[in-house]
């Protein structure tokens, strides 16, 4: 969500949720900078939905910091989720990511994700 269509209040609110977390991989977002993410998106690859007025609810909203909102765009938390998977495959078909493993210089370790969200509500 653009950062300017949610009013101040709303937007207080949405930070303290995840205690100034990014809900997604947990880093520390600023008041300034954070956007505002559609938990279940408001279009879906170029499409927009039905209920619009549904998804624009704070209960459809999660922190995010910039990277983590870029990257999840029009994808479901799910759908995110084996993209990010993906990912990993298709830097191991390049040769400049698999020379820096042969050196030690990055160490893979293939894990379920879990957003920090997930981690946050599991436990409380």
């Amino acid at each position: 969500m653009n950062n300017d269509k949610c009013n101040p209040f709303t937007r207080d609110l949405i930070f303290k949720k995840y205690n100034g977390h990014c809900a997604y991989c947990g880093v520390e977002i600023t008041r300034d900078t954070f956007h505002v993410d559609h938990i279940v998106p408001l279009k879906r690859h170029s499409y927009p939905p039905q209920n619009v007025s549904a998804l624009n609810k704070i209960e459809n909203y999660n922190p995010s910091c910039v990277l983590c909102n870029t990257s999840k765009n029009s994808f479901t938390v799910d759908e995110w989720r084996n993209e990010l998977l993906n990912k990993m495959k298709i830097l191991n078909r390049g040769t400049k990511y698999t020379l820096l493993k042969r050196f030690g210089l990055v160490k893979e370790v293939i894990k379920p994700i879990v957003f920090y969200f997930e981690k946050i509500n599991s436990h409380g």
